[in-house]
């Protein structure tokens, strides 16, 4: 099911389009990653707007709130005049990703919409960047022939911006000046796939571990016997079933490691300082 969500101004004529922006994350049968993307679309059509909110609370979102129904499945589009946002999922759809922008994209060819920007929501050069999304998107091309050109950006990972908004998203953790930090990732077992986040950890001054390779959680924590403050900072997209296994693990290993004060973060999530890195890349995509 597709869903178009519109803010427009009563007393102003909606400009003609010629670029729509697409989002593309991985998809989950969570409902807590599509309630998360939809509301991280919503900040990055307010921020190309120049209407972006500075924080994330309730009232942030109650236009938002407004516009979405109760029950959210598919894809979803949030426009302001002059700005379409859309998002999608590579996974758990109905569709595959190469029907889905079709269908997304007819509505907004008929405002003027040439050309489309496609920006995938992953953090590592996993299997899904670097083959999936390709191929998908070329297919899409297929069915779209002349009438609408798609053009794939730079993952959300390997955005130069994002080692600046990481930095501010360990200082509102650390309240401590020589606290060790943690950069915790998903972890890939693709040949040089954690390369980029280990040196990205490094440029943040921070340790790597991963979930599911090594180093691990447990590989990195046992020297840090003698450190007053750990700040643990989840290298993932959005809240669900994973984020929810290492808030368990977190606490199982604060009693392993009594002597550390372990502070976990949340994962980047729908907030200002995503979107409007995203935002950023858009603009100069």
């Amino acid at each position: 099911m597709i869903k178009i969500y519109e803010v427009c101004s009563v007393f102003s004529p909606q400009p003609t389009l010629t670029t729509a922006y697409l989002l593309v994350a991985h998809g989950s049968r969570d409902p807590r990653p599509q309630i998360a993307l939809e509301r991280l679309t919503y900040l990055v059509s307010q921020n190309l707007a120049g209407l972006a909110p500075a924080t994330t609370s309730t009232e942030d979102f109650a236009v938002f709130e407004q516009l979405t129904p109760a029950s959210r499945h598919g894809v979803s589009v949030l426009s302001k005049p002059g700005v379409s946002v859309l998002s999608a999922n590579l996974e758990c759809q109905s569709l595959p990703l190469h029907r889905q922008i079709p269908q997304l994209i007819e509505p907004l060819m008929a405002q003027g919409v040439t050309e489309v920007k496609i920006l995938p929501l992953f953090l590592a050069a996993g299997v899904h960047v670097c083959e999936d999304l390709p191929a998908e998107i070329d297919q899409a091309q297929g069915i779209l022939g002349s009438r609408c050109r798609l053009i794939g950006l730079p993952f959300l990972g390997s955005l130069p911006l994002l080692a600046p908004r990481l930095e501010q998203w360990f200082q509102q953790y650390q309240t401590q000046s020589q606290a060790q930090r943690i950069l915790l990732a998903h972890g890939s077992r693709r040949p040089g796939g954690n390369t980029a986040i280990a040196n990205l950890a490094q440029s943040l001054n921070a340790q790597v571990a991963f979930w599911k390779t090594e180093p691990s959680l447990e590989q990195v924590l046992s020297p840090l016997t003698s450190t007053h403050q750990v700040v643990i900072l989840p290298y993932f997209l959005f809240a669900g079933g994973i984020t929810d296994l290492i808030q368990g693990k977190i606490q199982q290993l604060q009693r392993d490691y009594p002597a550390l004060n372990i502070k976990l973060g949340e994962p980047l999530g729908p907030n200002p300082i995503l979107a409007s890195l995203i935002a950023e890349q858009l603009k100069q995509g």
